[in-house]
């Protein structure tokens, strides 16, 4: 049977990587895929946090109950926005297999 789920989108530098997916463990998610990537991103001038980057990137993707993804954009807003080079977004994502991921 489908459930819908939040599936979590997260693009770091690669440097944050291993204290990141150690802070998403404790928020309770319990597993994740992450890419290596290249990235370069010019922060916007009104925009608070790290400056223009340019370097190795990472893209985490997990799937999440709606509570363990609210804390997720939680924690990332209040630690990692504004310390380092880190952006996400939440989707709906319909699972055909919940009991296994969340």
């Amino acid at each position: 049977m489908a459930r819908t789920l939040r599936l979590i989108t997260i693009i770091a530098e690669a440097d944050v990587a291993d204290h990141l997916l150690r802070d998403l463990a404790a928020l309770g998610v319990r597993g994740w895929n992450v890419v290596p990537g290249e990235g370069v991103w010019r922060r916007a001038l009104e925009a608070e946090g790290p400056t223009d980057f340019d370097g190795p990137t990472v893209r985490i993707e997990t799937v999440a109950r709606a509570e363990t993804a609210e804390a997720v954009m939680a924690r990332l807003a209040a630690h990692w926005f504004p310390r380092y080079a880190v952006f996400a977004w939440v989707s709906d994502a319909t699972v055909l297999r919940p009991g296994k991921y969340a």
